[in-house]
């Protein structure tokens, strides 16, 4: 079934269903605005189907952080297909990806892409940066530097000689 919502609309749901859901907890949010058999690829668990997808990785990001507010900061549509890529602020207060709680304050970046049918999201791909989130929690809060060493492969301080 294509989509029946303008551009706006798809904005509209996708803002309530990261608000509502992931900003507020509020698990009820899925079953609102997501399908009954939507897939939630390149999730926490792509096994899980329907809303109950969606309310996993709600309740993942309750326990691992206080303070959420998903930011929206593009959006794009086409068609049946929205995309936005978004910022969450946050305080990393429980376990996530493996690491305990820091009480650091976070920002965690993506790259989703959703599917529409009818008025409801029905699919969602999703290129989350655990990467780099790890790595700032893991260093305690450093500023997350190059993956390249000094002076290999063309990366910074290559061509200076070792001191």
């Amino acid at each position: 079934m294509p989509t029946t919502l303008t551009a706006e609309q798809q904005r509209e749901v996708i803002e309530k269903v990261f608000h509502e859901g992931l900003d507020l907890g509020d698990l009820s949010a899925a079953d609102r605005y997501l399908t009954a058999d939507f897939r939630n690829n390149g999730s926490h668990d792509d096994s899980m189907r329907g809303p109950e997808a969606f309310k996993h990785t709600i309740k993942i990001q309750q326990s691992a952080f206080s303070d959420i507010r998903y930011e929206i900061l593009d959006f794009i549509s086409m068609g049946d297909k929205a995309a936005i890529r978004w910022v969450m602020h946050g305080r990393h207060t429980g376990s996530f990806i493996g690491i305990p709680a820091t009480g650091l304050q976070v920002q965690h970046q993506a790259i989703i892409w959703f599917r529409f049918e009818g008025d409801r999201i029905a699919e969602r791909w999703g290129i989350v940066d655990n990467f780099t989130l790890e790595r700032f929690l893991k260093s305690g809060g450093k500023p997350v530097g190059p993956l390249t060493p000094a002076g290999a492969n063309g990366g910074p301080g290559a061509g200076k000689p070792a001191a």
